[in-house]
């Protein structure tokens, strides 16, 4: 039976509250270490470059790819509006991006090109200043080596589109100011990468059709994009040509009803224009574009989601080709998506592959952190939730469960140990904090002991043979009143005595602290005793806590109250420690539960913070 009982016992340690609450504090740092870091690493486990393309072509030289990172529609927000509007000073969609941006490097891209729409109200900057803060904002978000070269290629959002009296004439000068020229001509690896003015290129697509004009006989304007892409035509005539690659932030036209491939999320691209923005070039641009230049690929933004189409061309041969073009995800988060993501470019020198391709992509995906929302932190809270309203909703109910069992059962004793000793009367410090009944040392003594009982009732307690003053019951040490040597010699401590303790109007009991001036009551005449000064026993040590209290006398029997100081009492009273009912157990309930979901969240709190302190 003892080893049962050990078994049992054991087994409730382990599932006990602190156990409990113990565990789920792990779980959390856990859950959240890996909902808010580790998803973001195990996305990107499948995302490589697209080198092995060239494995089978390449020339003996063993030319190493040249690995671009494109990223479309960052959308950093402007600091002087964004702080101010966050929680706490955190912005979720802040620190979303630079956890993408801090797993993107990870990959060690050796050029990064932007395709607009860096910055989401960038077109809105009024002064010189904001957009130094602008840009500091953008350098701590995008942080890179200095050896790997970033360009921007300017969206609607940075420089803005049409004329209009919220979009001030200086955005552009600042955009060009510190990320160079609107329209740029840039040589990675043997290919033409051309940055295009895509906003500026849609505003003289308007002034050429309110002219009535074609694109052949238009006039471009000075330092326009027209202008700029007739000037790659002509800079070719003699020249060897290298592979093109068009950049631009806004999608070439293609049909409403043309599918954009199993990678994106939602309908396909359909056009559309409003104020600062146009979803997709004119069908006339788009013509005039691809038969000027004739790119090998083009990559494009502004969409959000994902979508590979192929244009077709009429040759000068009657032969149809077609040039690719992938609109790359959205890199930050978005209601139109669910997973954010970039492009990877690979390349390689024409001259290293004369027969095989020169260039390869591929996508990669972010995390979806609706979904880790919803599928993960939900139903954990929910889990945790019930954990520890189980936990609370009835601690008296598992407390009386194991308070059945005898403590003295749990233990075998050894025949050479000697058995238990009684209980005593005096309070002492080896006295249980917590027992069955809740008993006060001062408390006169019970019933059945003041008043022996003619029934011989076995107990180890005390014995109905014996006198009080020869019963365990009473302690050894007694104090007495000075008074003469023969009037110990009787028994003032008789069974008729504990009779008479009985009465309404006798007081006695233990003395504290404030009774010292207080005159001892006197036992009635009684044929039994005398009117000598009863015996009372040693008072209790006063706890720190009990100094700060104060008793007096109700109803025949000594009262104490509880001091201001004693924090223990009134923090059992808040805990609902005791049976409580109605309105104050509902707030006992309430206050354990809300400190135990405080308790469990406060250390993935700090993990969070140190995590996102130290790396993000």
């Amino acid at each position: 039976m003892g080893s049962l009982y050990e078994r049992r016992f054991n087994k409730s340690r382990l599932l006990s509250k602190p156990t409990i609450i113990l565990a789920l504090r792990f779980f959390w740092v856990i859950v959240v270490i890996w909902c808010e870091f580790g998803v973001f690493f195990y996305s990107l486990s499948d995302c490589k470059w697209p080198d092995r393309i060239f494995h089978s072509t390449r020339s003996p030289s063993r030319v190493n790819p040249t690995r671009v990172l494109l990223v479309a529609d960052a959308r950093l927000r402007d600091p002087a509006i964004s702080a101010p509007n966050s929680w706490f000073g955190y912005d979720s969609n802040l620190a979303y991006l630079r956890k993408s941006w801090r797993v993107a490097s990870r990959l060690h891209p050796n050029v990064v090109m932007f395709l607009g729409d860096t910055f989401a109200s960038g077109r809105y900057v009024t002064s010189e200043e904001e957009y130094d803060q602008y840009h500091r904002a953008f350098e701590a978000t995008f942080p890179h080596d200095a050896s790997v070269p970033l360009y921007l290629t300017p969206g609607n959002n940075d420089i803005g589109l049409g004329e209009s009296s919220s979009f001030p004439k200086d955005a552009r000068r600042f955009f060009e100011k510190r990320f160079g020229p609107l329209n740029r001509v840039v040589s990675i690896s043997g290919h033409q990468f051309v940055l295009l003015n895509a906003p500026g290129l849609v505003e003289e697509d308007y002034r050429r059709h309110a002219h009535g004009q074609t694109y052949d006989h238009w006039t471009p304007l000075p330092g326009g994009p027209i202008e700029f892409v007739r000037s790659i035509s002509d800079q070719e005539d003699g020249h060897a040509v290298e592979p093109k690659i068009l950049l631009s932030h806004i999608p070439l036209s293609r049909p409403s009803s043309k599918s954009c491939g199993p990678l994106r999320e939602k309908a396909s691209i359909r056009p559309g224009a409003g104020h600062g923005y146009q979803s997709m070039l004119g069908k006339h641009t788009t013509e005039f574009l691809l038969k000027t230049l004739q790119p090998s690929v083009v990559f494009s933004g502004d969409n959000r989601d994902y979508c590979e189409v192929r244009h077709e061309l009429p040759g000068s041969d009657l032969r149809t080709s077609t040039i690719r073009e992938v609109t790359v995800k959205s890199f930050s988060p978005s209601r139109h998506i669910r997973r954010p993501g970039f492009q990877l470019l690979s390349l390689v020198p024409p001259s290293s592959s004369p027969t095989g391709p020169t260039f390869a992509d591929a996508p990669c995906l972010l995390p979806d952190m609706l979904r880790v929302f919803h599928s993960i932190y939900v139903p954990c809270f929910v889990l945790t939730a019930l954990v520890l309203l189980y936990l609370n909703i009835g601690p008296s109910r598992h407390r009386k469960r194991f308070s059945n069992i005898s403590p003295i059962s749990l233990t075998r004793y050894r025949r050479s140990s000697p058995p238990p000793e009684p209980e005593s009367a005096i309070w002492t410090t080896r006295t249980p904090l917590k027992s069955r009944v809740q008993t006060s040392p001062t408390a006169p003594l019970p019933l059945p002991a003041r008043t022996p009982s003619t029934r011989s009732i076995p107990s180890f307690r005390a014995s109905p043979a014996l006198t009080p003053q020869g019963s365990p019951l009473l302690s050894p040490i007694t104090l007495f009143p000075s008074g003469d040597e023969g009037d110990l010699e009787e028994d003032y401590v008789g069974p008729s005595h504990y009779s008479l303790r009985r009465e309404p109007h006798y007081s006695s009991g233990w003395q504290g602290e404030h009774d010292d001036t207080q005159d001892h009551d006197t036992v009635p005449n009684h044929p039994h005793s005398r009117t000598a000064s009863a015996p009372y026993f040693l008072p209790p040590p006063l706890s720190q806590h009990a100094r700060s209290r104060w008793s007096f006398a109700f109803w025949g029997r000594r009262r104490m109250t509880l001091g201001v100081s004693d924090w223990e009492a009134w923090r059992s009273w808040l805990n609902a420690s005791t049976p409580l009912t109605g309105h104050r157990r509902g707030r006992g309930l309430v206050w354990r539960f809300a400190s135990d979901c405080v308790s469990v969240a406060l250390p993935a709190i700090v993990a969070w913070s140190v995590i996102n302190w130290l790396f993000f």
